[in-house]
């Protein structure tokens, strides 16, 4: 339960902000709806860590482009916060941080 508070909150708050603007970078989206719980260092939290070494690492860019769209465990969908654009853009930075 305690784990789940500050991923409702989390939640609740890029709900609020209508998520990034539309010309926001893959870093901009990435801080700004996925550090929450996947942390500003990639190295995980309530969500797994993304960077160097992480699983998703091993994973096909479709993998993650599917996930954040629909949503995967306790993860929720993101295709109503995120356009197209701005998905593939965050793939493409968290594939950056990933590759040094």
């Amino acid at each position: 339960m305690r784990r789940l508070v500050p991923l409702l909150l989390a939640l609740v708050i890029s709900a609020c902000n209508g998520g990034p603007p539309s010309n926001a970078s893959g870093s901009q989206v990435y801080t700004q709806v996925c550090a929450t719980c996947h942390s500003a260092d990639f190295s995980g939290g309530i969500g797994p860590a993304l960077g160097p070494g992480s699983n998703s690492a091993n994973q096909p860019d479709e993998f993650l482009i599917t996930t954040i769209t629909h949503g995967r465990g306790r993860m929720p969908s993101f295709r109503t916060t995120l356009t197209e654009q701005q998905i593939l853009d965050v793939v493409s930075y968290i594939r950056e941080v990933q590759s040094g």
